[in-house]
């Protein structure tokens, strides 16, 4: 399939649905949106880069990566990323754009890789022609004061808008609405259901959205502190509050009219099909659009 096929199509490319912990299973928070012959990433995790190369997807041809949040799993292979597509044949900067500092991430990349990329161009002299490639063009989000959405993309029919979403204690965290020939997309980044996020939400035809099924992680604690899993009941617990119950979603998801909600970010991730069962279980009783739980890999056309 090519992802920059230009046939008034949309297509979404779940790349990353893992937890925060590293997997060799599945990726960190990665989903790539095709549009109007343009790819628009949207976070890099650990494992993104492979995934998208299982994938196929060419990743020199990318149009701009946006990150939601500065939390490790979702910027982890963003370095790679860069490289990656500076040595393989990418002609222009590779333009990332994120919350205010984005600009310092990407400056202490390029302190980081400086030896790599000075080996490498004195060896080769058409990466030396490129050399600013090699380190990505960092774009800062900035909101009008009182605004919580801002444009960010508009270009050949597409927009893409930046949304402030809830993912406290981290300011800003971002959620990301794209629009494509009367289509709308709502990819949510981390953060709890809030009302703040309904105008986001409004009418989509595809919310991709984190999903966190607190019925499980609470009947686990207690197991876990009998284990002895002691720090890991507590992560368990403070990461409870920051993220979309799985039934506060469905509600929410229902009362804006979302037409297909594809879960990723999955917490704890249902690596089969009974735990995937149970994972949404209660959702469909509340929420009657199409619900998927999203896996590395899989393609949605809209």
């Amino acid at each position: 399939m090519s992802f920059v096929a230009d046939d008034g199509h949309i297509r979404v490319l779940l790349c990353g649905t893992g937890t925060p912990e590293v997997s060799t299973a599945r990726a960190q928070a990665c989903t790539l949106v095709a549009a109007g012959g343009k790819m628009f990433l949207f976070d890099v995790g650990d494992g993104a880069v492979r995934s998208l190369e299982k994938s196929n997807v060419p990743i020199t041809s990318l149009e701009r990566v946006f990150i939601t949040h500065f939390h490790s799993d979702h910027f982890n292979d963003l370095a790679t990323l860069i490289n990656a597509s500076w040595i393989w044949g990418r002609e222009t900067p590779l333009e990332v754009e994120g919350p205010v500092g984005m600009q310092a991430v990407l400056s202490g990349f390029a302190q980081s890789y400086a030896l790599d990329e000075g080996y490498r161009s004195t060896n080769m002299p058409h990466l030396a022609a490129r050399r600013d490639v090699a380190f990505g063009k960092a774009l800062e989000i900035a909101f009008p004061e009182g605004k919580r959405s801002t444009r960010v993309y508009d270009k050949d029919g597409i927009t893409i808008d930046a949304v402030l979403v809830a993912h406290e204690p981290v300011k800003p965290a971002l959620g990301y609405v794209l629009r494509y020939r009367g289509k709308k997309i709502f990819i949510s980044g981390d953060t709890e259901v809030s009302p703040a996020n309904i105008a986001a939400m409004r009418g989509t035809d595809l919310a991709i959205h984190e999903a966190y099924a607190t019925h499980v992680v609470r009947r686990a604690i207690p197991q876990m502190k009998k284990l002895g899993m002691t720090a890991d009941a507590e992560v368990a617990e403070r990461t409870i509050p920051y993220h979309a119950d799985n039934i506060a979603l469905a509600r929410q998801a229902e009362a804006a009219g979302v037409k297909r909600l594809v879960l990723t970010h999955l917490t704890p991730y249902p690596g089969n099909f009974v735990t995937r069962r149970l994972f949404v279980q209660g959702m469909s009783d509340i929420y009657k659009g199409e619900l998927s739980v999203g896996q590395d890999g899989m393609i949605i056309i809209l």
